[in-house]
């Protein structure tokens, strides 16, 4: 898997970030969603590569929180596809504190071969599930 900067990662599937530097979030060329996800959250389980998070832990991002919340709205209510990008970091300790991670060491690389769908989004809490296409 070659290694990509964050912005080559989106544009692996046709997306432009907003801002580069908060958001996580962007809409493909085809209407899919596009989301950056931490690898230490990923887990496979028959088949299923599942993303769980919580949107609370995000404070220090407002504006990249709030797109991210526009954008899982919309991939939910319109059942659009999700397309993967992973960070993978040294420090998930930092992470899972919601601390400001643009300062961590970050490395990123795309799974193009899976598509996901919201399976939860209470505003919070959200869920993501991926499977080969």
């Amino acid at each position: 898997m070659p290694k990509l900067s964050y912005t080559q990662a989106f544009h692996a599937f046709g997306a432009k970030l907003v801002n580069r530097m908060w958001a996580y979030s962007a809409v493909a060329s085809d209407g899919s969603i596009v989301v950056s996800c931490w690898s230490h959250k990923l887990k496979l389980q028959d088949g299923v590569l599942t993303y769980t998070d919580r949107l609370s832990r995000w404070e220090p991002n407002p504006p990249g929180k709030n797109l991210l919340i526009e954008h899982l709205t919309k991939a939910r209510d319109e059942s659009l596809p999700v397309r993967l990008v992973i960070a993978t970091t040294d420090r998930p300790d930092v992470v899972d504190r919601g601390e400001v991670a643009n300062t961590i060491a970050k490395t990123f690389h795309v799974k193009p071969e899976v598509v996901g769908k919201v399976v939860l989004f209470d505003g919070d809490n959200f869920s993501l599930e991926f499977s080969r296409k």
